[in-house]
């Protein structure tokens, strides 16, 4: 699934060729993704309009209009290219071993592109979804933060204040492992289970490490890491292991450069450990025994008596590792 990184990287390539840009019609082809209203009335609300800012929240893509906002999530496999008006469609596929289809450059319009934004000047914006997990609604005016799917979610990773992130937000009671606290949207929004793995390794931290087990410098060292491969992510324009395009139609790089991540049964970049597989918050998790070592846990009594204790300082970051 598309993460922060990688809709950021469409947001920041797509914006520039399409605001200020009118969208002619819109050919939504699929109802289902639709939330809230009828087709006719989609394709009506968006007529006319002018594309004034592209945008993100989390894992959703916001384009501003004039009179509303349209929003599009990506879902599993979603893909959102610009076509200019003098692009030659390629009708060419590679199908992978599942049996998707991968389209080399911007695609054509098939069977599985279910959404087509059809600008002035011939230009297009195409939304294809093979799984047809992804999302598409409007909200009125500039109210899209209100949405019910946009309201509940947590801080931005990137603009994050960490110390009092810290103290207002960081559930230090929690018993939950703390890759399920990092997959939380209402936590932190757009953290996924690639960047999740990259950040838990970064910090030397355990997946399954309960949250009440971390101290404050464990809590922060977490913070930055997180912060750091998502910055890392953008820059390498995000992760293509299978569907996740640029606009261009081009692929990401940053899956060349994850520590862990795709990578269980292989050696650890760092120390060489075998790389270990498991299954966290019912997600697949991949992480490095040696790097990562679990440390004794507490009691919760033993946390209600030691609030935020953590492990012993020294001059090193305990338990970190190189990016």
């Amino acid at each position: 699934m598309p993460e922060l990184p990688e809709v950021e990287t469409i947001v920041r390539m797509l914006g520039p060729h399409v605001e200020g840009k009118r969208i002619e019609s819109a050919d939504l082809r699929l109802g289902r993704m639709l939330l809230g209203m009828t087709t006719v009335n989609f394709a009506s609300a968006l007529k006319g309009q002018a594309i004034d800012r592209v945008l993100r929240r989390g894992k959703y893509i916001i384009l501003e209009l004039g009179g509303c906002s349209l929003v599009i999530h990506l879902g599993m496999t979603g893909q959102l290219t610009f076509s200019p008006a003098d692009y030659v469609e390629n009708a060419g596929f590679i199908r992978t071993v599942t049996g998707l289809e991968k389209p080399k450059g911007v695609h054509p319009v098939d069977k599985h592109t279910h959404l087509i934004l059809n600008l002035a000047g011939g230009e297009r914006v195409l939304f294809r979804d093979p799984r047809t997990f992804g999302k598409i609604f409007l909200v009125p005016g500039r109210d899209w933060p209100l949405h019910p799917r946009l309201s509940i979610l947590g801080e931005e990773p990137l603009t994050l204040r960490i110390p009092a992130f810290l103290k207002r937000s960081f559930p230090t009671g929690s018993a939950r492992p703390i890759k399920a606290l990092l997959l939380d949207q209402s936590f932190l929004a757009g953290v996924g289970n690639i960047y999740a793995d990259e950040a838990l390794f970064r910090s030397g931290i355990h997946p399954m490490t309960l949250v009440r087990d971390l101290g404050d410098e464990a809590r922060s060292r977490l913070l930055e890491a997180v912060k750091d491969v998502l910055r890392k992510g953008i820059r390498n324009s995000g992760t293509s292991f299978s569907d996740y395009r640029k606009p261009d139609g081009t692929e990401g790089s940053n899956q060349e450069r994850l520590k862990v991540y795709g990578r269980g049964g292989e050696p650890c970049r760092a120390c060489g450990t075998t790389l270990e597989k498991s299954l966290v918050a019912q997600r697949g998790t991949v992480h490095c025994p040696k790097c990562q070592a679990r440390a004794r846990t507490r009691t919760a009594k033993q946390a209600e008596r030691i609030p935020g204790a953590g492990p012993r300082k020294s001059g090193k970051r305990a338990g970190a590792v190189p990016a």
